[in-house]
């Protein structure tokens, strides 16, 4: 009989083991957050659909991401590739890839096209904020800081 999700060992999880292996560092920072979810990653047909989908080309490090992780959610941030959707800004598109609580609920990260930055669009002003140069980098460095203040 399958273990719950809610109740499995973190190393019979395969989406907590596919996190730790593509970003170990965020990984070893959030492990023990009670609401962290993971979904394993996305082979490159599913990703190619997905981008044909969006009609937009996905930046390289959120391919190598979505490789291996489909979804993340926890305390506030939600990215999930099922709920990616294309959004038109002022002189440029974008792609919102999910959701993060830094100031307001509902508050969106963005992806711009040809470039591997991620950005905080809050909803109550329209204002837009880089946040990392990097997917890597934004769980890497930027994520842990707002966590953990």
């Amino acid at each position: 009989m399958p273990q719950d999700p809610m109740t499995q060992a973190p190393g019979d999880d395969p989406g907590r083991q596919a996190l730790a292996a593509c970003l170990p560092e965020f990984y070893a920072a959030v492990r023990d957050f009670p609401d962290l979810r993971v979904e394993p990653g996305l082979d490159d047909g599913a990703i190619a659909a997905l981008e044909t989908r969006l009609d937009f080309r996905l930046p390289a490090g959120l391919r190598r991401l979505l490789r291996h992780c489909a979804a993340i959610s926890m305390n506030g941030l939600s990215l999930r590739a099922r709920e990616f959707g294309p959004i038109v800004m002022p002189g440029s598109e974008a792609l919102v890839i999910g959701e993060l609580y830094l100031h307001n609920p509902g508050d969106r990260l963005l992806m711009l096209p040809n470039d591997e930055s991620v950005y905080y669009l809050e909803q109550r002003n329209g204002a837009i904020t880089k946040l990392a140069d990097t997917v890597e980098g934004f769980f890497n460095q930027t994520l842990p800081r707002h966590l953990y203040g």
